[in-house]
């Protein structure tokens, strides 16, 4: 959770809004999401249906690209996932998929493109534009009347003072435990509209915090409360409520009739009712408002986060009601902090703040907000939450400004996993110089590409095992070369080795020993994990991982021995495919990461395979994936 500190001082439901600019708006998260398609999907009697999009040129079977439980994910919340070849374009694509709830019905809003997959910050910002739409889909014609009325108390209170034939009114709106002058006609020199007084104090306060209609006449002398006016001759104050709230005070005086007020008073209780039913749309107009801007700010938010500026990060989330923001690294360096100018003593609070905040999960940065004067309200907590999550995302792919100028070339034939390796690089703050399936075209890029390292699958069309490295070593003596492969036999890996690959790593490995091996290679240095240095040490066999079982013989005609998969397995198999991590699956599936590693267990077990990288081999080989 993030920790939020006060320092001291040194809806739902509504119909689609017709006239919203729609086209723009989808234009504008295209952009932010980085995708080369953007569409809003609601759930309709005749299945989903795109009500607008964005560079969609065709239409999509919904369900069939993103799951039967489409909408039911979705409510869950923002979710990545592959689309499998054939469902958008030819090729095999990706979408971003988050949640909108200002809709009669379900509704998504869904991100597409083609070469890169989408990672948790394109989700965040997805969830962030999404949430910008929901309050962008609201009636405008019922806000733009709310508006007018808005705008026309001072020229009701006129009306109201001619119809009960008093020589002054005026009308104050409760805000938290303050009463605030709105309008006023006829009352003394020097009582400026915006004027304030606590709930409680002076005779409107009274009224206001007891939710009793006064009538007084004469100069006032009551123990109940406190004010004078030797003009009023008689005052009437009368509550507004809209049900049980009381949301301010009508009071009138100085009557022009010699009988006062006396037979207006009904008439007064109705303009009262009336009112109060205006001023709870003005409120409900101004929390709208407040919401589109918190939305804004937070979809700016997201969008320094995606751009990796961390500070346009802060500074945007600055906007959202903080004085101060600080993040701090899972090993306890901060990362970055903001405060507004001159606020020195908050930026300490928001830093010592972000050293007592839990993060989410183990090794994720923790975020501290700070802001003097009034405190943080408790309902504050879920978007505070919501922003800390989005800058949390500050801590991935940040690893080292080295990584950033690391250029690699990735040279790997399955296009599935070539769009994942080029994920996981980018992810990791590499430059991907260039994507190659062959050997040859490797070589035909090399001098364009200017690599630092090239990043090599054994298994190609042109070439398998030591062979490739033997040719890319022959081209560019000099070039760093880290093998990346399925294969594990100790005989392969010193055949790599002896023709000159500076790295070894299988794709079952993690990440960081990939991140390590190449900024190693790219140093000169040799890096291997602990079964691959066995290997290049003469050891005749590698151990199987522990509690995995040997895969059984492959199929030669085109069955598949394995039980049925279910539709969530499936998925579980694409996210493995593009080598996203246990925890990484569990955002993106919204599981719990205990969860996902028994469902890897569980499925490598069902199709008889030695490990994961194996079962998508598998899988892939078998036809169950693209």
């Amino acid at each position: 959770m993030p920790h939020l500190q006060s320092a001291e001082p040194d809806g739902g439901g509504a119909t689609v809004n017709p006239t919203a600019r729609w086209p723009e708006r989808l234009e504008h998260l295209a952009t932010l999401l980085r995708a080369d398609a953007v569409a809003v999907v609601s759930a309709t009697a005749d299945g989903p249906t795109a009500i607008f999009s964005h560079r969609l040129d065709r239409p999509i079977d919904w369900l069939g690209a993103l799951g039967a439980d489409l909408f039911e994910r979705a409510a869950r919340g923002p979710f990545v996932t592959p689309l499998p070849a054939g469902r958008w374009r030819e090729g095999a694509a990706y979408a971003v998929v988050a949640p909108l709830g200002a809709w009669n019905g379900g509704a998504i809003l869904c991100g597409l493109r083609e070469d890169v997959a989408f990672d948790a910050v394109d989700a965040a910002s997805a969830a962030a534009g999404a949430h910008l739409l929901e309050i962008s889909a609201l009636e405008g014609r019922a806000i733009a009347e709310t508006m007018r009325e808005t705008d026309s108390l001072a020229e009701r209170l006129d009306d109201i003072v001619r119809r009960v034939g008093a020589g002054a009114a005026s009308i104050m709106v409760v805000e938290g435990d303050l009463l605030r002058l709105r309008a006023a006609v006829g009352l003394a020199t020097g009582v400026a509209v915006g004027r304030e007084q606590r709930v409680g104090e002076g005779i409107a306060g009274w009224v206001a915090a007891r939710g009793e209609k006064v009538m007084l006449h004469g100069r006032v002398d009551d123990t109940r409360f406190t004010g004078t006016d030797p003009e009023a001759r008689e005052s009437v104050s009368v509550p507004l409520r809209e049900g049980s709230d009381v949301l301010g005070v009508l009071s009138v005086k100085r009557p022009e009739a010699d009988r006062g007020f006396a037979d207006r008073l009904e008439l007064l209780d109705a303009i009262a009712a009336d009112l109060g039913r205006t001023i709870r749309a003005m409120n409900q107009v101004a929390d709208l408002e407040r919401e589109r801007n918190a939305a804004r700010d937070e979809l700016r938010v997201a969008h320094a986060v995606a751009a990796r500026d961390v500070d346009g990060a802060l500074r945007a989330a600055l906007e959202l009601g903080h004085h101060a923001v600080a993040v701090r690294e899972a090993s306890g360096r901060v990362l970055g902090s903001a405060a507004v100018p001159g606020d020195d003593s908050c930026r300490e609070s928001a830093i010592s703040s972000s050293g007592s905040a839990r993060a989410e999960a183990p090794g994720r940065p923790s975020v501290g907000f700070a802001r003097h004067g009034a405190p943080y309200a408790e309902g504050e907590a879920a978007a505070a939450q919501r922003t800390a999550d989005t800058l949390a995302l500050l801590g991935r792919g940040f690893a080292s400004e080295e990584a950033a100028a690391l250029r690699i070339l990735a040279v790997e034939d399955h296009p599935v996993m070539r769009l994942g390796v080029r994920t996981l690089l980018e992810r990791e703050g590499f430059v991907v110089a260039g994507t190659t399936a062959t050997c040859s075209e490797a070589l035909g890029l090399l001098s364009d590409a200017r690599a630092d390292v090239v990043l090599l699958d054994l298994h190609l069309p042109d070439v398998t095992g030591a062979e490739g490295v033997e040719r890319l070593r022959e081209a560019s003596p000099a070039l760093p070369i880290v093998v990346y492969s399925v294969e594990r036999t100790p005989a392969q890996i010193r055949a790599v080795l002896r023709a000159g690959a500076n790295g070894y790593v299988t794709k079952d490995a993690p990440t960081a020993r990939l991140v390590a091996a190449l900024h190693a290679a790219a140093a000169g240095l040799v890096v291997m994990g602990p079964d691959e240095a066995i290997a290049a040490a003469g050891a005749a066999s590698l151990e199987e991982p522990a509690g995995e079982a040997h895969a059984p013989a492959e199929p030669t005609n085109g069955d598949t021995p394995h039980e049925p998969l279910t539709p969530r397995e499936l998925e579980l198999l694409r996210y493995m495919a593009e080598g996203y991590t246990n925890k990484e699956v569990a955002r993106a599936m919204v599981l719990a990461e205990d969860t996902v590693k028994k469902a890897v267990q569980t499925l490598i077990a069902k199709l008889g395979a030695a490990d994961r990288t194996h079962a998508v081999v598998l899988a892939l080989r078998n036809r169950l994936i693209d």
